[in-house]
């Protein structure tokens, strides 16, 4: 969900409350490390359900099977693929994103440093008060107000 201010400027919300300037980046960035976890998830479950296939159509094919066990093989290798399925599509969605991190790794880092730096200008501004400089205000109470 998004929320226009009066400059025209876009903040993401989360929980009822804007997101700082440094969780929208990290919210960018957990995304990009997310989906590289995703995806070599779904490499691993797509390369091991292909595994699986292999080995119940080997066994369709080297093994004297009763009608039962051909019919539980079914089953099973239905199954074996829809769960490949799901790991390929995701694995082909993700691709595109996994292309650009490994073009853009300088980018990545540089995202990275401005966190940092994003998050060490919020702490300031935290944390930030004022010191007087002069006695200008001590001086107006002992002014005639006449």
């Amino acid at each position: 969900m998004t929320n226009g201010n009066k400059r025209g400027y876009i903040y993401r919300m989360k929980g009822g409350r804007e997101l700082k300037y440094s969780e929208q980046i990290e919210g960018f960035l957990d995304f990009l490390r997310e989906s590289k976890m995703d995806y070599n998830i779904a490499v691993s479950t797509e390369k091991d359900a292909n595994d699986k296939t292999q080995d119940l159509l080997h066994s369709l094919e080297l093994y004297e099977n009763t009608y039962h066990e051909y019919a539980r093989a079914a089953k099973k290798l239905a199954k074996v693929r829809q769960e490949r399925r799901e790991a390929k599509d995701k694995r082909e969605q993700l691709q595109s994103v996994m292309d650009w991190l490994e073009e853009n790794d300088r980018v990545i880092h540089g995202l990275e440093r401005l966190l940092g730096n994003v998050r060490k200008a919020e702490k300031a501004a935290e944390g930030r008060f004022y010191m007087q400089r002069t006695d200008v205000l001590a001086e107006i109470g002992k002014e005639d107000m006449s």
